[in-house]
């Protein structure tokens, strides 16, 4: 009956350092990317974005704020072999990378802001950000991309910017593809 309480009793303790590390990664990651919290692409979101945008293999693609790294992989099923990944959520990187290896995928995650990085060897950029962080990247995208370059926008216009090139939509979501 010892043994059976100890194995509670350490199941118990493993579940409770589990949600300690999962909030407070989660509470780290909000305030070091102010106040941004992580909201991954739902099933149905990511099926639409694969019917509505084909990637070449010859693409390099950045993710900024790529969550758990779902449209990374799934842009490399597309065939695209340069995926990167930025991601200040400790926790949405420790889900991304685990779910690499399980996937057996090859998309890079760096736990960093990605204000931090240049840009300019992209020529797809993603984003799923919401339009006041999406206008603070205008700037950086004018500064490092190249001409040619494109940003592709989930749900999220960015506002006073250039014109999108295209806007795919259905009745319920909304892509913006901005070209450099």
């Amino acid at each position: 009956m010892i043994i059976f309480y100890s194995i509670v009793l350490g199941f118990v303790v493993v579940v409770m350092l589990v949600m300690t590390f999962y909030t407070v990664a989660t509470l780290v990651g909000v305030i070091r990317a102010r106040g941004v919290p992580f909201v991954p692409l739902t099933k149905k979101q990511i099926a639409y974005l694969n019917e509505s945008v084909k990637l070449k293999p010859e693409d390099k693609v950045v993710d900024l704020g790529c969550g758990e790294g779902r449209v990374l992989r799934l842009f490399e099923k597309q065939g695209v072999k340069v995926l990167d990944g930025y991601e200040v959520n400790l926790w949405a990187c420790f889900l991304a990378k685990v779910k690499n290896r399980i996937y057996k995928s090859k998309v890079n995650i760096y736990h960093q802001n990605f204000n931090t990085i240049n840009i300019g060897k992209y020529n797809i950029v993603f984003c799923y950000l919401l339009e006041e962080y999406l206008v603070r990247l205008r700037e950086k995208f004018d500064k490092e991309l190249r001409p040619g370059t494109k940003v592709i926008c989930f749900s999220f216009k960015i506002k006073d910017w250039r014109e999108p090139v295209q806007i795919i939509r259905n009745e319920k979501h909304k892509i913006f593809i901005y070209e450099i």
